[in-house]
């Protein structure tokens, strides 16, 4: 089965709705992710489920592994959210920067804010560490905002 039409009874919600602010300082609402493990590859994936302020996004789930590929890529200089828009199906230009603001939030924390350019991410040095770390997300200790 493609991994984008995969049945959401085949995912089981590691972080079911996790936070993200908005890269732009004059963009308003917050951002709204899951984290999950796919039943059928055991692999993690992650999806936006609500964009606070509107704007059309895609509810894609993407496989983290596909994620690393992308940022295992990114020069230490720094990087802007296009670079993900190879993730993505779909047509919806938020998607890419969208995605760069979960990686940059608090529960997921694997990119920072370049100290000079307001668009441009920097992976943090331990990245891969980070990585490891939602990877050892388990079932029982599911993050829950109330």
């Amino acid at each position: 089965t493609d991994e984008q039409t995969q049945h959401e009874e085949e995912y089981v919600l590691l972080i079911e709705s996790g936070q993200a602010e908005k890269i732009s300082p004059k963009a308003a609402g917050m951002l709204t992710w899951q984290l999950a493990k796919s039943e059928a590859d055991n692999e993690l994936y992650l999806r936006l489920i609500a964009n606070g302020s509107g704007g059309f996004f895609l509810k894609d789930w993407v496989p983290i592994t596909k994620i690393e590929s992308v940022l295992e890529n990114q020069p230490a200089t720094g990087f802007t959210s296009g670079v993900f828009k190879s993730l993505f199906k779909g047509a919806s230009a938020n998607n890419a920067g969208f995605l760069a603001a979960v990686l940059r939030s608090p529960d997921i924390c694997l990119l920072e804010g370049h100290p000079d350019k307001l668009f441009t991410h920097v992976l943090y040095p331990d990245w891969r560490a980070r990585l490891n770390k939602l990877s050892a997300i388990d079932i029982q200790e599911t993050i829950t905002e109330d």
